[in-house]
């Protein structure tokens, strides 16, 4: 791990455990926000993850299965309903995503990025860069 200066601030004991707080309170925040966009959708919490992750470019079933830590038969039902809700269509082995799966996703995301710069927003810039590189390798 490589680490600056600025990274270094958080090992401190008090920064710490402000660290983990604010994490805290972050993820509260942005998964009622992901649940409130899950409702209005109608949509499970592991179908809008395996949407997403389908977006991001994974189109195996196996990779997706992996990276979302999901068996794979559990899988096979979320595509299943997913694709009786018009969001997926399964062709051979590629899993697309439709055009009303598409709308569904621009608006999930633009509703919890506006929740994100919000939190961000409030945060010192100065403080963020250290903060950032930390998360990211996490």
């Amino acid at each position: 791990m490589n680490l600056s200066f600025a990274d270094t601030l958080y090992f401190k004991k008090e920064n710490i455990l402000e660290i983990i707080l604010g994490l805290h309170r972050s993820y509260k925040s942005l998964q009622r926000e992901i649940q409130i966009c899950c409702e209005l959708n109608n949509l499970t919490f592991n179908e809008l993850i395996v949407i997403l992750e389908i977006k991001k470019g994974f189109k195996k079933k196996i990779d997706i299965a992996n990276k979302v830590y999901l068996k794979k038969q559990n899988l096979n039902l979320i595509l299943k309903d997913l694709q009786v809700k018009n969001v997926l269509k399964l062709d051979n082995k590629n899993i697309l995503i439709t055009q009303n799966g598409e709308e569904l996703i621009q608006k999930a995301t633009d509703r919890i990025n506006e929740k994100i710069i919000k939190i961000f927003k409030k945060t010192d810039p100065k403080n963020m860069s250290g903060f950032i590189n930390i998360i990211e390798s996490m």
